[in-house]
């Protein structure tokens, strides 16, 4: 068992440090040093809490527009645990946003995950 914890530690540490690298501010707001309760589900699950205030601010700021660049970057992966974080983590959270456009984050999404974005309008309405 100890071996499968170090395949989701690795996951979530290569995820946290891609973000952090890509838009470093989120390392300031979100103050981790790889510890973060829950795991790399909730520590998405709150990413994608932040984007959503950002884009609500200003959908056109350098922090939204380098964590979508992170959200895209990520969506590359063959990785069916990586797609399944980013799906369950970041793009479910940002589809059941009520204060923000579902087409603008649509539109700011690769074509591959404007897919996956759009699945949920059979679960959500």
């Amino acid at each position: 068992m100890d071996e499968l914890n170090k395949i989701d530690d690795f996951i979530y540490r290569s995820l946290m440090d891609l973000l952090f690298n890509m838009a470093p501010e989120c390392q300031g707001i979100f103050k981790l040093e790889y510890n973060f309760p829950g795991g790399v589900y909730l520590f998405m699950n709150e990413f994608a809490s932040f984007l959503s205030s950002e884009i609500e601010k200003d959908p056109t700021s350098a922090i939204v527009n380098k964590s979508f660049a992170f959200i895209n970057k990520v969506g590359k992966s063959n990785n069916l645990e990586v797609i399944n974080i980013l799906k369950v983590g970041i793009l479910e959270i940002l589809y059941t946003s009520k204060n923000i456009d579902r087409k603008l984050v649509s539109d700011a999404l690769s074509q591959k995950l404007q897919r996956y974005f759009h699945e949920f309008s059979r679960s959500y309405y």
